[in-house]
């Protein structure tokens, strides 16, 4: 199988955004313990979660909801996003 220059390059051009937009964990987490976020943390867990515990500064944004408070979220800050971390 050979590939065209075209999809070479649209192939390169999605995974350059697609990296651009994502944030390593060790970094976000570098960043929250030495308060030095330049983002806004959004628990996507369910408000009980959250109300249980939660990173310090964090927005409960359950996943369920996130299309009717996405309105709401600052357009002015990058946004991070979590959930239960199963890793």
């Amino acid at each position: 199988m050979e590939f065209t220059r075209e999809q070479v390059r649209a192939n390169r051009d999605y995974f350059a955004a697609k990296l651009g937009a994502e944030r390593q964990k060790a970094d976000v987490v570098r960043k929250v313990r030495d308060k030095k976020g330049d983002f806004l943390l959004l628990d996507t867990r369910g408000r009980q979660a959250f109300e249980q515990g939660h990173i310090e500064g964090a927005w409960c944004v359950p996943l369920d909801e996130l299309d009717a408070l996405a309105g709401s979220l600052p357009r002015d800050r990058e946004l991070v996003m979590y959930c239960w971390n199963h890793t």
